[in-house]
């Protein structure tokens, strides 16, 4: 009988895997968790981010208005160890050129509450096609103050439409540009925030990680890359900057008595101080700086209102008060609340050897951008 339960529940495994597709990514988490050597000498500090892939459309002004009416109120319950208002990055669609949203998102940002960036669903496209589509619109994004450094440059952050970076799900209909990182590049990308892709194709085989991707002909360029690592100059095309994926035990038979959380927060797996503790366990950080560690999570929460609710009710309320209470107490771990360009480049200062109050780095490599207004 317990030969039986053991192959039964192998198979059940090996369904798992199959069905889900982990077998993109298990590889490399096992190598991840055999190399978890680095250790912090000192007090942490967490960087703390949330990625936003914020669609609300034409028909979903109401879910806008909730941020508009709610997330003031909610932001000013959470500080960290600065005292400022948690932060939100909001990814708005530039295929959704849909003024009044992002004249919504720019009171936001205007109060000091986050910063917006580029979010594109998009394909079948060609290099050029793609490139006249992406600078479309950065045109218009740029109209509210987005994407437009104070230095007068193009910079935007970007998390790619369905997980589909460089043609990754290989469907053109989703991409279909293999040379997508090196576009991304020449148009003032520093950053791409689309992973992890739990369940798609897409997932990198390298997982809670900061690395370099160089770019190819083929599609997935992205699926391995150089990790960020102090002292050594970053080479490639674009910064890959992954958010937690972990395997931890539960008392869950249904789950194979394993949960797995990719950092997606949304209505079906409620957030709370059970999956903060998840995504502590990720430890992600620039190689040789362990005292840095970067804790990236996504949402869809302008999808329905289940989903704004998630990110603007007690669920969501209840994991910042966990972060504050347990991972701000200025011995072992100090939290920052932060945005997606800060976090950025937080991680190139590290790698740069920065040491020091972190916030001298927020704006290190990347100036804050025109619709920014007063920082919390």
């Amino acid at each position: 009988m317990v030969l039986l339960g053991v192959v039964l529940y192998a198979g059940a495994w090996g369904y798992r895997i199959c069905a889900k597709r982990y077998y993109y990514w298990l590889p490399g988490y096992v190598r991840w968790v055999l190399a978890r050597s680095e250790r912090a000498s000192g007090p942490v500090h967490v960087f703390f981010l949330v990625t936003d892939h914020f669609e609300p459309g034409s028909e979903k002004y109401s879910l806008v208005q909730r941020w508009l009416d709610e997330y003031p109120a909610m932001a000013q319950r959470h500080r960290d160890s600065t005292g400022r208002a948690v932060q939100h990055t909001w990814f708005y669609p530039a295929e959704q050129p849909i003024d009044r949203n992002l004249e919504a998102l720019k009171t936001l940002v205007s109060a000091g509450y986050g910063e917006v960036e580029l979010h594109l669903h998009h394909g079948p496209d060609t290099f050029e096609s793609a490139r006249r589509r992406f600078q479309e619109g950065i045109a218009w994004f740029q109209r509210f103050g987005f994407l437009k450094g104070a230095d007068g440059a193009t910079h935007f952050a970007f998390i790619h439409g369905v997980w589909a970076l460089d043609n990754s799900r290989y469907n053109t209909d989703y991409c279909g540009v293999n040379r997508e990182l090196q576009l991304l590049r020449e148009l003032g990308c520093f950053a791409d925030f689309t992973f992890p892709s739990l369940g798609q194709e897409s997932q990198p085989a390298m997982v809670n990680s900061i690395y370099m991707a160089t770019d190819d002909d083929r599609p997935k360029s992205h699926n391995y890359g150089v990790p960020l690592q102090v002292g050594l100059q970053p080479a490639g095309d674009l910064l890959i900057f992954e958010g937690p994926l972990v395997i931890a035990p539960a008392v869950d038979p249904k789950r194979l008595f394993f949960v797995i959380d990719d950092g997606d927060v949304h209505p079906a797996v409620p957030s709370g101080s059970r999956r903060v503790d998840y995504w502590m366990r990720s430890r992600i950080h620039v190689k040789g700086r362990p005292d840095w560690q970067f804790i990236k999570v996504h949402c869809h929460s302008a999808q329905d209102a289940s989903n704004t609710t998630e990110l603007l009710g007690s669920h969501f309320d209840a994991a910042l008060s966990h972060f504050e209470k347990t991972y701000n107490d200025g011995v072992h771990y100090v939290l920052h609340y932060v945005t997606a360009r800060e976090a950025y480049n937080l991680a190139r200062a590290a790698a740069d050897g920065r040491t020091g109050d972190p916030r001298r780095y927020y704006d290190y490599l990347i100036p804050p951008y025109e619709a920014d207004g007063r920082r919390q």
